[in-house]
């Protein structure tokens, strides 16, 4: 089954590369464009109320040497300003490495593809070619419930997850 798939995805890819892009496009630009505004708003605000912890640290040392701000008002202050600070970086770096994940999208689907346009004659699964194109295979429970057996499988690949659904165009065109 899991051979069947590869390549009936491989050979979709190499013969439609740019109805699989829109296809990925579609599925990912949806959520992901809401996602990465959200970010990058959330990215500047942070930038921001890091650059005003700084001012004010500098503004809380100059009134604690000049006697305007007492040394335990001081250490009380710093500490939960330094404590915030830490806490901005962490996350800024998070969602930085967030966004850079949902910005890589368009060049990880065009390495799927290149990956795809070498397996164009896959006729046996071994383990290097199931290592370079899929990351996990689910396997759901066996259905009896009408007699036979059937067992759904979904294939998480390397690089773009789970593909939308990969319909032929010409078929579709002919329905």
């Amino acid at each position: 089954m899991v051979l069947w798939h590869l390549q009936y995805v491989t050979s979709f890819v190499t013969a439609y590369e740019d109805i699989f892009r829109d296809k990925m496009n579609a599925k990912h630009t949806t959520d992901r464009k809401k996602q990465s505004a959200l970010r990058r708003k959330h990215i500047a605000q942070a930038e921001r109320r890091s650059a005003e912890l700084s001012k004010l640290f500098k503004r809380m040392y100059e009134d604690n040497v000049s006697g305007k701000l007492n040394d335990i008002r001081f250490e009380e202050l710093s500490n939960d300003y330094e404590a915030e600070q830490a806490d901005l970086e962490n996350k800024l770096e998070q969602w930085q490495v967030e966004l850079t994940k949902q910005e890589q999208h368009a060049d990880d689907v065009e390495r799927f593809i290149c990956k795809c346009r070498q397996y164009t004659d896959l006729i046996e699964l071994t383990p290097a070619i199931l290592n370079d194109l899929v990351n996990k295979v689910f396997a759901e429970a066996p259905d009896k419930s009408d007699g036979k057996r059937k067992q759904n499988i979904h294939i998480s690949y390397d690089l773009v997850g789970i593909l939308p659904e990969l319909n032929n165009p010409i078929h579709e065109e002919m329905a």
